[in-house]
């Protein structure tokens, strides 16, 4: 009898740790859900011929993990500049053209205040503000690139095949093409590590001698296009600080 009893309470101890142990009620899983990062669309790293406003200018995106949760910042502007007031609209559009001088109404050598008063828009800074720094309009034409040295414009980088030049010249191009167009005012240098060439359109005038509009190609096409003055419009390593 004693024999009994015994076999019967294991068998219910065994039961109860398959239950309890096995099959009973799952604790609540963990679920982790992926947060989509977002996609900021369009735009301009700076460069020549300025990018239109049917262009894609891509913002990058800043993206940081937190744990398993992955969140995407929109970039943030380095700093600011003095407000201008009574800009009125917008003048730079898809219908501006460069020349040796600068883009429509902002000429090269106006201080930074006069600049953006005939471009009709507050300009950002895109780089560290000093000596030389970027800066892009906030309304208007997208693409476009200022360089701002010692207080005045210099250079104007275009990213887009919309802005051309006067003449029609632009991203897309062939170097034939640019040297049918201009002739001998194209002086060619080939790029030091030998990826493409530097086509320089040299003015004609005296008064215009220190002023270029530059075509960099890959060998064969315009990649990218920009005017300025020298010496800043010879240079390849960019916006020196």
């Amino acid at each position: 009898m004693r024999t009994l009893v015994v076999m019967l309470l294991a068998g219910i101890t065994v039961m109860a740790v398959l239950f309890f142990g096995l099959g009973g009620s799952p604790t609540d899983e963990i679920v982790i859900l992926p947060v989509a990062s977002t996609t900021l669309a369009p735009a301009a790293t700076p460069t020549t011929d300025a990018a239109n406003t049917s262009d894609s200018d891509t913002l990058v995106a800043v993206t940081t993990t937190v744990g398993m949760v992955e969140a995407t910042l929109p970039p943030e502007p380095l700093g600011t500049l003095a407000p201008v007031e009574g800009l009125g609209v917008p003048t730079l559009n898809a219908a501006s053209s460069v020349s040796t001088v600068g883009i429509d109404r902002v000429m090269f050598g106006m201080t930074l205040h006069d600049a953006q008063v005939a471009a009709g828009s507050q300009f950002t800074p895109i780089t560290p503000v000093g000596h030389c720094f970027l800066v892009v309009p906030e309304a208007g034409q997208a693409g476009l690139t200022f360089w701002v040295v010692a207080g005045t414009v210099e250079r104007v980088d275009v990213d887009t095949r919309t802005i051309t030049t006067r003449s029609g010249a632009g991203i897309g191009d062939t170097e034939e093409r640019i040297r049918e167009l201009f002739g001998e005012r194209i002086h060619t240098t080939a790029l030091p590590d030998g990826s493409g060439n530097l086509l320089a359109y040299v003015p004609k005038d005296v008064a215009d001698a220190t002023y270029r509009v530059m075509f960099l190609s890959n060998g064969l096409q315009i990649t990218r296009v920009w005017a300025g003055r020298l010496p800043w419009a010879e240079e390849l390593g960019g916006c020196p600080g």
